[in-house]
């Protein structure tokens, strides 16, 4: 049998090469919203993030890492696949490798996480099931291991308005330790497997100093969030919605620990679509942890339909 040749792509010429393999999921395992291709020629995947497995002229097994276009280290991976899981674990070993030699950081972590999109019904559908779980099995033996499986979920304007709160008043944000401070006292018990991962490694003030300046440096900017306050001028909660590359989203939401109870996640995620709809956003992309049921349940009530699921790997 031929040998297996296992590299990162030599140049941009390569990208067709790694777009030329066939063994690719049918069932809507792995499926992007846009092309490789496309997302390449924006500058989301470069040459030395691109990985692929040969045997001879034919590519066996493929995973591109990627990162937003102004970012300079890879953020997640987010194409795996392969016609063997040996193939697919032995083109991920390489790749995770090169990138342990590499002066490597990320804001979203020491080592890019595994993002593996799956259908909404992946678990109930015997196709959909073996090739994620053919994924999985890859990713676990070079190494990587189950984080959170989230809900990926969308709002366009045809779903309708959700009613604007009526009990709380919004403010700009104009004192950034403010901001901080009340995101210190929201990861506080927060439901959210990032937040509590971030928590052992870290003090609460460090976590959410570290939040503040990642989702400020997004391209949406600052000049979307938003202090909440109740009807007695108690601080409860604060909203950041931003935008990414491509779409409107919620960079962060929460309410203070202290003031859980009263439904105000409602509130919060009402007022950032309502400043999206205003300014004429066609996609507000979410998502959140399938474990955090108080936040599904919002973002259900919000009009927020699910796309699909995502499974992070670390």
């Amino acid at each position: 049998m031929t040998a297996l040749v296992i590299r990162a792509l030599a140049d941009e010429s390569e990208f067709a090469l790694f777009d030329s393999i066939t063994t690719l999921p049918t069932s809507g395992v792995g499926q992007r919203p846009r092309a490789f291709m496309e997302l390449a020629a924006d500058g989301e995947y470069r040459p030395a993030w691109v990985w692929i497995a040969q045997q001879g002229e034919k590519v066996v097994a493929r995973a591109a890492f990627r990162a937003p276009q102004r970012e300079q280290h890879p953020w997640s991976l987010d194409y795996l696949d392969f016609d063997t899981v040996e193939n697919g674990t032995a083109v991920l070993e390489s790749a995770y490798s090169a990138l342990v030699t590499t002066d490597y950081h990320s804001p979203m972590g020491p080592r890019p996480q595994y993002h593996l999109l799956v259908p909404a019904d992946w678990r109930t559908r015997p196709d959909a099931r073996a090739e994620a779980d053919a994924r999985i099995q890859a990713a676990e033996r070079a190494g990587l291991t189950f984080h959170v499986e989230r809900l990926n979920l969308q709002w366009i304007p045809e779903y309708g308005l959700p009613p604007r709160s009526t009990r709380l008043s919004f403010t700009p944000v104009t004192d950034e330790q403010v901001l901080v401070d009340l995101v210190a006292q929201v990861v506080t018990g927060s439901l959210d497997a990032e937040d509590q991962a971030e928590l052992r490694r870290k003090p609460a003030e460090a976590v959410a100093a570290d939040l503040v300046a990642m989702i400020g440096d997004m391209p949406g900017g600052r000049a979307r969030w938003r202090l909440a306050h109740d009807a007695a001028g108690e601080l409860v909660g604060l909203v950041m919605p931003t935008r990414a590359d491509r779409f409107a989203t919620i960079g962060y939401i929460g309410v203070d620990h202290r003031h859980r109870g009263h439904g105000y996640a409602y509130d919060l995620l009402a007022e950032a679509v309502h400043i999206f709809a205003a300014e004429g956003e066609p996609l507000i992309f979410d998502n959140t942890d399938v474990g955090n049921h108080p936040m599904a349940a919002t973002f259900e009530r919000i009009g927020y339909r699910v796309t699909g699921r995502r499974i992070l790997m670390v």
